[in-house]
């Protein structure tokens, strides 16, 4: 093999190397940009916390058991998934958070029905999730209903979690319903979620 050819596979191979681990990069990044965001966000007023940023954090869930600890984005785009889970809610308060199966939520395979999610709103209101089922499902066969009649959270993920091709149709999905809400009334929302 000459020279220049092993110079040019060796070179494409660091490239590769270096965009794989763009996302885990950015990911890890976010959540320390965030931190500070979440730390003034009751003054922040819902802005984005630097010139630029898609989103802004809007709560943060936590998992104790596992030492888990996300901030979570206002919306549930590509965009705001690079950074960290984001969240959505129905007009009857179903929220839905979701986030990237090799990033952030790559610990959801521990997750275990019975299992007290914490999440605290950037208003100060803290509520306790307890897993109720995860279940595997195909995204072309089934959607997530926002306007559940009832208060429940769904965390959602690509699947399988070691799965080489992103993009899949399959989905990994936590279901939560509320154990104890504390400082929250129904009308409560996520600014604008």
């Amino acid at each position: 093999m000459s020279r220049g050819l092993i110079v040019l596979l060796l070179g494409f191979a660091l490239w590769q190397i270096a965009i794989g681990g763009w996302i885990q990069t950015k990911a890890w990044l976010g959540q320390l940009l965030l931190e500070r965001a979440w730390s003034t966000s009751a003054e922040a007023g819902g802005r984005a916390p630097w010139p630029g940023a898609v989103s802004y954090p809007v709560a943060r869930l936590s998992l104790p058991e596992l030492a888990l600890d996300w901030l979570v984005l206002q919306g549930l785009d590509g965009a705001v998934l690079a950074w960290g889970p984001g969240i959505e809610m129905g007009p009857k308060g179903h929220r839905v958070i979701a986030a990237h199966r090799d990033t952030h939520f790559r610990p959801l395979e521990q997750v275990k029905p019975g299992q007290l999610f914490r999440l605290e709103t950037n208003d100060g209101s803290v509520g306790h999730w307890r897993v109720v089922e995860t279940s595997i499902v195909d995204a072309r066969l089934s959607a997530l209903d926002m306007g559940l009649e009832e208060q429940r959270m769904t965390l959602v993920t690509c699947y399988p979690f070691d799965g080489s091709q992103p993009g899949g149709p399959l989905r990994f999905v936590v279901s939560l319903v509320p154990d104890r809400i504390d400082n929250d009334s129904e009308n409560n929302e996520l600014e604008g979620a």
